[in-house]
């Protein structure tokens, strides 16, 4: 194993952060070599790096100037080196040490980074926790009104269309199960014609379900059930089995 200088393990940080003289990069890729430790270290650095790469920029906490701060306070100076003592291994010494305080900045900076990450992830499960919640509670509210106003199906089940702010809601309750191949196509009666409004699965039967449309509420006429082949059609190929009115 070739014997190497003991400051080529405090260079990693440096080295991930390409801050190395040629001299310096040149004997820590060669210690790389021989040092597991090291290699190991190198990419833990190198995989912190890379998560902060694909952060969106944010405004760094307030927090983060302060750790910079005590972390450069509490670190030792070199004292004064006069120009006449001054020598190939002191300046060395300086590298080194500068090197070390880049290093463990950057170690502070990318905490904080990965904690802005953890901010966002924690923010965008907040926010689909309170769109499910929305949903939920809007299923509700249009669950109750469909049972108010449900018209019954041919062959059973029953349908119900239900306008709640500007939207238009669809809701299908107890549908009979159908064959295999077969599926409840929905479709929107409007001045332009026919336009399909979605599809329900039948082969294991529906005890609700409840579908937004995708279309001006204003401009729908009603809602009828057909059944048609699974994937469904371009137009009703069978007969209609249930229509709802959008204004009673």
């Amino acid at each position: 194993m070739t014997s190497l200088s003991p400051e080529a393990h405090s260079l990693t940080g440096a080295y991930v952060l390409d801050s190395l003289d040629p001299r310096d990069r040149a004997e820590v890729e060669t210690h790389l070599a021989d040092c597991p430790t090291c290699t190991r270290e190198v990419a833990e650095f190198r995989a912190v790096a890379a998560i902060l790469g694909e952060a969106v920029p944010e405004t760094p906490p307030p927090a983060l100037r302060g750790a910079v701060l005590h972390l450069v306070g509490q670190t030792r100076q070199l004292p004064p080196v006069l120009p006449e003592r001054d020598s190939p291994g002191n300046r060395r010494q300086r590298r080194l040490t500068i090197y070390s305080i880049a290093a463990s900045v950057a170690a502070v900076i990318a905490l904080a980074g990965l904690g802005v990450v953890g901010a966002q992830t924690v923010d965008q499960r907040n926010q689909l926790a309170a769109e499910r919640s929305r949903t939920a509670e809007l299923t509700t509210v249009v669950s109750a009104a469909a049972a108010r106003s449900a018209q019954p199906m041919t062959g059973g089940g029953s349908i119900a269309v239900i306008p709640f702010g500007d939207r238009l809601y669809v809701a299908v309750r107890d549908l009979p199960p159908l064959p295999e191949g077969r599926v409840y196509q929905l479709w929107m009666s409007t001045p332009d014609g026919v336009k399909s409004a979605g599809l329900v699965d039948g082969t294991a039967g529906q005890a609700e379900r409840v579908l937004q449309m995708r279309a001006d509420k204003d401009s729908v006429d009603s809602v009828k059930v057909t059944v048609e082949p699974k994937g469904g059609s371009k137009q009703p190929t069978t007969a209609v089995i249930g229509t709802a009115a959008v204004r009673g």
